[in-house]
């Protein structure tokens, strides 16, 4: 088991696990609070609105050590390419981290933990003192999931987070 650590620019609460820097935020189902899963990799909602977070990726098949998380949640994430990245929305792939998908393309087990989202709900920080473990688990038997829209996605705020993602 290895634990590779970076830090990653958060913009409008999240950052994302992007397959080949795909972002399909039409399909993000934002029901999570923690993780928002789309057709494709998912984004992970941070505390903070803008600012660093501290993001460890936990690669093998070993147990991973407690360290007093706070939150912790799961969830099925489809990588079309087999290249999913830990990628801030803003700067790109983070390219210090490793693929996520090392076993290629195909349905994963996410786990997100996180240590620190009440420190600074919603400031901007250039330095915050959230940090999220992360490590996916190869589902053979998943299947792609089928393209969904999620009713929140209409919500004002949601709104203005899709745009952002997309650029306009």
């Amino acid at each position: 088991m290895a634990t590779h650590q970076a830090q990653v620019f958060v913009n409008e609460g999240t950052y994302g696990i992007f397959d080949h820097g795909e972002v399909p935020i039409e399909s993000a189902d934002w029901s999570g609070d923690l993780i928002a899963t789309m057709s494709a990799g998912a984004l992970v909602r941070t505390g903070i609105n803008t600012g660093n977070v501290r993001v460890e990726v936990q690669t093998g098949t070993s147990e991973h050590p407690s360290r007093d998380w706070e939150e912790e949640a799961t969830a099925l994430v489809w990588s079309p390419t087999g290249s999913l990245r830990i990628e801030s929305v803003v700067d790109g792939p983070q390219l210090q981290l490793p693929v996520l998908s090392a076993s290629g393309p195909g349905g994963y087990e996410l786990e997100v933990k996180a240590r620190g989202r009440q420190q600074a709900p919603d400031a901007s920080i250039l330095e915050s003192g959230e940090t999220y473990l992360i490590s996916l688990r190869l589902v053979p038997e998943a299947t792609a999931p089928m393209p969904a829209r999620s009713a929140a996605a209409h919500h004002p705020d949601e709104e203005a987070r899709r745009r952002l993602l997309q650029g306009s």
